[in-house]
């Protein structure tokens, strides 16, 4: 099995626990604040990682003059859209702050255009986003009521969450361009730094932190820091020093169908005409972007 074909199954998999990601996130929001959200997920998240370097390594493999990496990563690529999703969920449904993540590979494509040498716009790359774009809008427009009733009903709340989609593009831009090491210790590293970032975030925001490990809430920091946070940005790290920021960013146009998944699996939803449409758009427009075509 070559690379290619392990990225686009590594990319799935990531979409697919990115896509409950936004599900276990409002489940989590009913017991506890955005930042108590946060800071839970990254300290379990980077306990999980220490404990796979010492497995792997025998030591952890962190160096001084690698801070400015790990700071920008940790804070654009972590901590403040992390913040900005958890504070936009508050206001609006988990399906549709997984639809606006959506927005994430648009810009991606045009800061990969002015930053990364091997990822220059092309006429298919253009095309393909845009008719991935398209199928996401497929998928919820027959439902008006969900349109008028979620979309505009809190404005604030979905640009947080665009504006975490954007933080996502600079950050997977930046390590790209900037690769210091392998994809699991960049991963530790860069949840580490997030998380000691968070937990100083959270003591100066919070004057009484408490959390109860028997309630049922707290599964789901469990699920979002083992396998949404650790697991997650391990897939991430590999799959962007190997393929690039623009096609990691297609899984944003996956996340919403996988959300669709989870809803017919585990809620018993059904499966409308436009799901089937809108899937089909997406995975063209895919299809299409990743054609290998000169620049222009």
């Amino acid at each position: 099995m070559n690379s290619y074909t392990i990225n686009w199954i590594l990319l799935l998999t990531l979409s697919a626990i990115w896509g409950g990601a936004f599900t276990l996130n409002k489940f989590a929001l009913e017991a506890y604040t955005p930042q108590l959200v946060v800071s839970g997920r990254l300290i379990i998240g980077a306990i999980v990682l220490i404990i796979l370097v010492f497995l792997i390594h025998k030591k952890v493999l962190l160096y001084f003059k690698h801070w400015p990496y790990y700071l920008y990563m940790s804070l654009v690529g972590i901590v403040a859209p992390f913040l900005l999703i958890a504070y936009g969920q508050k206001g609006i449904d988990s399906s549709l702050a997984g639809i606006l993540m959506s927005t994430m590979p648009i810009s991606t494509l045009i800061l990969s255009h002015f930053f990364l040498d091997d990822e220059k716009l092309n006429v298919k790359k253009i095309l393909g986003f845009i008719i991935a774009f398209f199928g996401i809008i497929v998928l919820v427009m027959p439902d008006s009521k969900f349109i008028t009733n979620s979309f505009f009903h809190d404005i604030k709340s979905e640009l947080m969450v665009i504006g975490g989609a954007i933080l996502y593009s600079c950050a997977a831009v930046f390590g790209k361009k900037y690769k210091i090491t392998d994809p699991l210790n960049a991963s530790m590293g860069t949840i580490l730094f997030s998380a000691i970032i968070m937990l100083a975030y959270l003591f100066s925001s919070e004057s009484n932190v408490s959390i109860n490990f028997y309630e049922i809430h707290f599964s789901s920091l469990l699920l979002l820091g083992i396998f949404c946070t650790a697991i997650a940005t391990i897939i991430y790290f590999h799959i962007l020093q190997t393929s690039g920021a623009s096609f990691i960013s297609i899984m944003n146009y996956l996340i919403p169908v996988w959300a669709i998944i989870f809803g017919v699996l585990f809620y018993n939803e059904k499966i409308i005409w436009n799901y089937l449409i809108g899937l089909f758009i997406i995975v063209l427009g895919i299809h299409i972007s990743q054609i290998k075509n000169k620049t222009i």
